[in-house]
């Protein structure tokens, strides 16, 4: 009888073992962005201490080899079941995601709560990955440059007119009359300036149905007309000056164009240069209606489809867990220099606090995303020509036409298939 009993706790004894055991789960996680994981694996700690039956293992892999890491495991069945994902990547990895699901992520509020939601987010009414934060273009400054020219921060211009007079008043010139300091220096990123005028004026970037670009018609000229205005007739700066990161860094430039993560670049290798940076101007001072330029979303994490049913599960609690704690969607952006998707933390005093995030805040709700932008519409051919062209002697519509061309052919051959431009709506006033 003791030989029985003694077998039956034992058994128990194993049967309990083994569920534990299958009850440990492990989920395995991607990304690129050291700091950024960083920040993860603070309150991956902090989970697996509340839930000690689930453990998360990180990797972090850089860029230029994530995404073919990842689509070669996709072939291959061997994927993270958390990958961190980025939305240009969408057209290619979107039917390898699961979608958040809706009995776990209130889909309506995020659609209250979150800037461009359904537009930027929402695939036949699913969401793939979460919204995390904004970037868009800013203006930045060097603040030395603009006390010696007497200017303060209370001089910061809210119309393009003002601006270009004050642009004007900081370059310095050599002897021979070569610009020396830049008053402003859109050198190597014209082209993307530029959509943003193009977007002030009533443009676009895409034509209906985004088959073409449309680019070349009045909105188009006349912002490149304002540009070619102040660099050739008040030469703030000049064909082959340094490009604008370099040119600020340096200090040869009093203002630049850039996206928000220039302010990373600038604290990372310049550390001693004393700048700003505040929200872009319009052409009447005013923000509303917008768009007053373009965005893009800096997305969080998703979950492959490949994974088993039981770490998605996982996956998706933790996801839950984790993005529902906003000191860390604050802190996440605090660290990519973007202004949280969420309205609700816009007036975090964290983010009020940064001068680089709340300047994007107050312009962001009325910035707009286009949508999948193909490599050479935006760099090689298309935008990345304006500047070569407008510089080396085409006028204003003669550079737009021969880019919106080339554009137009790499849409021939890259065409896009997540267009979502028409869809801003101003926000309420």
């Amino acid at each position: 009888m003791k030989k029985f009993i003694t077998f039956i706790l034992v058994l128990v004894l194993l049967i309990g073992a083994t569920a534990m055991v299958s009850a440990q789960v492990t989920l395995r996680h991607w990304d690129w962005h050291q700091p950024r994981m960083n920040l993860k694996l603070e309150y991956i700690e902090e989970y697996e201490e509340m839930n000690p039956e689930v453990t998360i293992d990180t990797q972090v892999i850089g860029w230029d080899d994530y995404w073919t890491k990842l689509m070669s495991g996709i072939a291959g069945g061997d994927v993270p079941d958390i990958a961190q994902f980025h939305n240009s990547q969408t057209g290619v990895f979107l039917n390898h995601l699961e979608a958040y699901p809706a009995d776990v992520f209130d889909y309506d509020q995020y659609k209250k709560d979150i800037i461009n939601f359904e537009a930027a987010y929402l695939f036949n009414g699913k969401f793939y990955f979460y919204p995390v934060g904004i970037m868009s273009g800013l203006i930045f400054y060097n603040k030395d440059i603009w006390a010696e020219a007497g200017y303060t921060e209370e001089d910061i211009p809210k119309t393009w007119d003002k601006f270009a007079e004050i642009a004007k008043n900081l370059t310095e010139y050599d002897d021979n009359g070569d610009v020396q300091i830049a008053g402003f220096a859109p050198n190597g990123i014209l082209g993307v300036y530029w959509l943003d005028l193009h977007y002030q004026l009533g443009g676009n970037l895409y034509g209906e149905g985004a088959n073409t670009v449309d680019w070349n018609n009045e909105a188009g000229k006349e912002a490149l007309s304002f540009i070619e205005s102040m660099v050739f007739e008040d030469r703030v700066t000049e064909p082959g000056f340094l490009a604008f990161n370099k040119a600020l860094g340096t200090g040869h430039a009093g203002m630049a164009y850039s996206w928000s993560w220039l302010g990373g670049e600038l604290n990372n290798n310049y550390p001693d240069l004393n700048w700003g940076v505040f929200r872009l101007p319009t052409f009447d001072g005013k923000l509303a209606p917008g768009p007053v330029a373009r965005n893009n979303h800096e997305t969080g994490m998703a979950v492959m489809k490949s994974s088993d049913q039981e770490n998605k599960d996982e996956a998706f609690k933790f996801l839950r867990w984790l993005y529902e704690d906003t000191d860390y969607l604050v802190e996440a952006n605090l660290i990519l220099g973007t202004a949280p998707a969420n309205v609700n933390l816009l007036d975090d005093l964290r983010i009020e606090e940064n001068k680089l995030i709340s300047a994007i805040a107050e312009q962001v709700p009325y910035t707009n995303i286009p949508g999948e932008i193909p490599h050479g519409v935006e760099n090689n051919y298309g935008l990345g020509m304006l500047e070569e062209l407008l510089f080396f002697g085409s006028s204003a519509d003669q550079a737009l036409e021969t880019a919106e061309a080339e554009a137009n052919q790499v849409l021939q051959e890259n065409p896009v298939d997540w267009y979502v431009e028409e869809l801003y709506t101003p926000p309420a006033e």
